[in-house]
C-alpha cells in the first residue's frame, strides 16, 4: 500500500490549512497574526502529544526490564527483605504520603527563629560541608564492586529544595533529605545485594534509611514506571543520599530518567495505559491539523528511507499513527505500522517478541479490524496471543528452576482448612531459601572479598 497525500480522498486532510482567497487578494495584519497563533498552538500540541507518546513508550520499556529482572535467581530473596525506615509511597500497601515521611533533617534549636528559605540555604551550607565524606563513601564502594557509573552532587540549591518540599512535604523543608546525593549504577541483582551488604559492615552505625519498596513486586514503581533503591545516611551531622540504579534500568533513560519522571508526575501519566487516549475530545479539525504538523516532523524521513535506529522518526510515525487511527484514516495507519513492525524485528535490541512490536501490532490489529480484513487481523492476534503464551511460560520455567533445588515434602493427606494459603505460604518460604542459596553461591563467585569486611 502506498501511502500518499493525495490517495483515496485523504488529501481532505489539508482542508484546515487551505485558505480561499481571490486572485491579488492580501491577508492584513491581524489575520497573519491569527492564523500564526493557531499555528504556535498546534505545533505545542503536537510536542505535548509526541511528549506523552514517548513517556508511556518509556513506562512499558521500565515495565519490560523489571518483569524480566525478576526472573534473576536472587529476586526472591531481594524481595524479601524489608528495608529501613521505609513504609513505601503506596498508601494501599500502609505506604505514607510525602508529609508523613518517617525520615527528617535535624531540627535546631536556632530553626524556630529562621523563615523556611533561610532554613533551606543553612542546609545547603551542611549539606557542603559533608559531601567530601560522600565522596569518600562511594569511592570506597566503587572501588569494592565495581560500578557502572557514579556521580557525586551537585548540592542541592535553596530554591530547588524549597519547591521539591512544597510539593511533596506540605512545606516542611527538613524533609528534603537529598540536598547532599549521589549515584550509583549497579550491573545486577546480585550486585546490589553485595553493595547492602558491603554498606551494612562498613558504616551500618551511618544508616538511616534503606528504601527498597519500590523493587518489591507487590509494591508499586515510582511515576513513569522507575524503580531504584535509597540508602540516607548522616555524614557530619546532615542526612545524604545515595541513589543506587540498576543498570537496566537506568539505561532505558539514562541521566534523562529523572525528566521523565518528573514529566509523569507533572501530568499524571499513569493514569492511562494508551499514549492515544491523549487525543480524546479533539474535534476533526483540530486532529487534522496535527496531521498536517506531524507530516511536517517527518518530512525529511520518508517511511521508506526509515531505519532501525532512527529513534526520533520512528517515535514521530508512532505519534502520527495515533493521529490517523483517531481520524479514521486506517489505511495509512495500517502502512505505518507494517513499517514500524517490520524496523522493531530488524533492531537488535527489540526484535519481533519485544513488548514494543507486539504494541505495534495490537494497534495493527485495531486499524485491518476497521478495514473489514478480518483474516488479516485475525492472524495479528495469534501472534499477539502466542506472545503472551511465551511470557507465561517463561516466568513457570523461571520458578521451576528454583524449586528443582528442593526436594518436595509428601503430600500431606490431612484435612486443613486453611490449606491453600498455607501452601503459599509454604512455596514461597521455599521460593526464599533456594534464591538465597542461589545468592550464596554467586557472592562466593563473585563477592567472595564480603567476607574479610566483618
Amino acid at each position: 500500500v502506498q501511502k500518499g497525500k493525495h490517495a483515496g480522498g485523504a488529501g481532505g486532510i489539508y482542508y484546515t490549512v487551505t485558505q480561499v482567497r481571490e486572485d491579488g487578494e492580501e491577508y492584513d495584519e491581524e489575520t497573519l497574526e491569527s492564523i500564526a497563533k493557531r499555528r504556535a498552538v498546534i505545533k505545542d500540541s503536537w510536542d505535548f502529544f509526541r511528549m506523552v507518546c514517548s513517556l508511556l513508550r518509556d513506562r512499558r520499556k521500565y515495565d519490560e526490564v523489571f518483569r524480566r529482572m525478576q526472573l534473576d535467581p536472587v529476586y526472591p530473596y531481594l524481595n524479601s527483605m524489608t528495608g529501613l525506615n521505609d513504609p513505601g509511597d503506596d498508601m494501599a500497601m500502609g505506604g505514607n504520603s510525602g508529609a508523613d515521611k518517617p525520615l527528617t533533617q535535624m531540627h535546631r534549636e536556632e530553626y524556630d527563629d529562621m523563615s523556611n528559605s533561610q532554613i533551606a540555604l543553612d542546609l545547603v551550607k551542611r549539606a557542603e560541608f559533608a559531601l567530601p565524606s560522600l565522596v569518600e563513601i562511594c569511592k570506597a564502594l566503587a572501588g569494592s564492586l565495581g560500578m557502572e557509573e557514579v556521580g557525586v552532587g551537585p548540592v542541592k540549591d535553596a530554591s530547588a529544595a524549597l519547591r521539591k518540599a512544597e510539593k511533596k512535604y506540605e512545606g516542611d523543608v527538613l524533609k528534603v533529605t537529598d540536598f547532599c546525593r549521589a549515584l550509583l549504577v549497579v550491573k545486577d541483582f546480585p550486585t546490589l545485594l553485595a553493595l547492602l551488604e558491603l554498606a551494612r559492615d562498613s558504616f551500618g552505625p551511618l544508616i538511616r534509611r534503606v528504601k527498597l519498596s519500590t523493587l518489591k513486586s507487590d509494591r508499586n514503581a515510582k511515576p513513569g514506571g522507575y524503580r531504584d533503591c535509597i540508602i540516607n545516611l548522616e555524614l557530619k551531622e546532615h542526612i545524604c543520599e545515595i541513589q543506587i540504579h540498576l543498570w537496566p534500568m537506568w539505561v532505558v533513560c539514562g541521566v534523562d530518567g529523572f525528566r521523565h519522571y518528573r514529566h509523569c508526575l507533572e501530568y499524571s501519566t499513569d493514569t492511562f495505559g494508551d499514549p492515544f487516549e491523549a487525543l480524546a475530545g479533539l474535534d476533526r479539525k483540530t486532529m487534522a491539523e496535527l496531521i498536517v504538523m506531524a507530516e511536517e516532523a517527518v518530512a525529511d524521513m520518508p517511511l521508506e528511507t526509515l531505519e532501525w535506529y532512527h529513534e526520533k522518526f520512528i517515535l514521530d510515525y508512532f505519534a502520527e499513527t495515533g493521529l490517523f487511527l483517531h481520524h479514521g484514516l486506517n489505511e495509512w495507519a495500517e502502512t505505518t505500522l507494517r513499517a514500524l513492525i517490520k524496523l522493531r524485528c530488524q533492531s537488535p535490541d527489540i526484535g519481533p517478541d519485544h513488548h514494543e512490536t507486539i504494541t505495534l501490532y495490537k494497534y495493527l490489529e485495531q486499524a485491518l479490524r476497521a478495514q473489514k480484513k478480518v483474516h488479516e487481523a485475525d492472524e495479528v492476534a495469534e501472534k499477539i496471543f502466542r506472545n503472551k503464551q511465551m511470557q507465561k511460560t517463561e516466568a513457570v520455567e523461571a520458578e521451576k528452576s528454583l524449586w528443582d533445588q528442593f526436594i518436595l515434602e509428601p503430600f500431606e493427606s490431612i484435612v486443613d482448612p486453611n490449606k491453600k494459603e498455607r501452601e503459599e505460604e509454604e512455596r514461597i518460604k521455599k521460593e526464599v531459601r533456594a534464591s538465597k542459596k542461589a545468592w550464596r553461591k554467586i557472592r562466593n563467585d563473585r563477592f567472595k572479598f564480603l567476607d574479610g569486611t566483618d
